[in-house]
């Protein structure tokens, strides 16, 4: 029987190092005879499209590859071990599980799980968030993360526990590794000769802040420089401008952090009991139930950094060709 490991996330663990690395065509994963099974990935390097088709998901696309193309690949498959990866396999319900289950059923399913304490992941996935244009403030947003399920980690590691079993599942704890790239290299048995890029630079709440303004004056059309404004459509540019900005500038560099330790305690403190559960099946480090000593406070949000960022947005040269495409676009 072939070996199906299927890496289902979390977010920002990761995730894009293992589709954009491992995966690669000529990645870690291919030298080593593990099929990714290419004719199933779709949107981008992933089986997200596979992933959205179980979930019902809204961004799934029926001309894309979904999950029945990818169990049919997966059967003609002539490798014995097969690697398949989407992060949005996590958002998907205990019934949908099932489902997929059902359909890997001629398969050895191991279940990859990356867990992240709470607290980062919330504060990671909220500064994700707003670079793509969320603008409401952290604490709306993890009111919204709860209601749906996405810190209900418990939840996501026993939908798949019950349904392949606990000794079929590989969980990775982010903070036990410098980078999760080789936990993903020992538990697959690949060698990698050059540790791999990190997609994105992580950004500060420095950044995040003032993106967040810039982006709310863009969409109610007060994003103005030296007497020329930008119209909400230009949203999306904007977004990308600031980004490859961000990256470039010390100031907004490092993992963002928006709760003093306090209430970083207090806000922790609510998984308590769930991590409680999810430490009898895996060994669970202090992060997961105390905030470290070391933890700094939020860095104070200072409007230079708006002033500095429209006018990178409108000026900087080494944005020139997105600026160009804006004013082409909008003047």
């Amino acid at each position: 029987m072939k070996t199906l490991y299927l890496h289902i996330g979390l977010q920002k663990t990761g995730t894009s190092t293992v589709q954009m690395h491992f995966m690669h065509p000529k990645g870690p994963f291919q030298a080593a005879g593990i099929d990714c099974l290419p004719q199933a990935i779709a949107p981008n390097q992933a089986h997200h499209n596979a992933a959205w088709d179980v979930g019902k998901h809204k961004r799934f696309r029926p001309d894309l590859p979904g999950f029945s193309d990818l169990v049919d690949a997966a059967r003609a498959s002539t490798s014995d071990r097969i690697f398949v990866s989407s992060e949005d396999f996590s958002l998907i319900s205990a019934a949908q599980v099932r489902e997929v289950a059902a359909g890997l059923s001629d398969f050895d399913v191991r279940p990859i799980l990356c867990l992240r304490n709470q607290l980062t992941w919330s504060e990671s996935i909220f500064a994700q968030a707003c670079k793509r244009g969320y603008v409401k403030p952290f604490g709306t947003f993890v009111k919204t993360l709860s209601k749906n399920g996405r810190t209900n980690f418990e939840g996501i590691y026993s939908a798949w526990a019950d349904v392949f079993g606990h000794d079929k599942m590989h969980v990775l704890i982010y903070e036990d590794h410098a980078d999760i790239s080789d936990a993903f290299a020992a538990l697959m048995g690949v060698e990698v000769e050059a540790r791999p890029a990190r997609k994105n630079q992580s950004l500060n709440e420095r950044f995040v802040k003032a993106s967040q303004t810039v982006t709310q004056r863009c969409m109610d059309g007060e994003l103005t420089y030296n007497g020329q404004t930008l119209p909400p459509e230009a949203l999306n540019d904007v977004s990308k401008v600031m980004l490859a900005v961000g990256t470039h500038h010390p100031q907004f560099t490092g993992s963002p952090v928006f709760l003093k330790r306090d209430k970083a305690q207090t806000y922790l403190d609510r998984f308590g009991d769930m991590n409680a559960k999810i430490a009898k099946h895996v060994a669970l480090p202090d992060s997961y139930f105390t905030v470290p000593e070391s933890r700094r406070n939020p860095r104070k949000y200072y409007e230079l950094d708006v002033d500095f960022l429209v006018e990178c947005i409108f000026e900087s040269e080494a944005t020139e060709k997105l600026r160009t495409d804006i004013r082409a676009g909008y003047a």
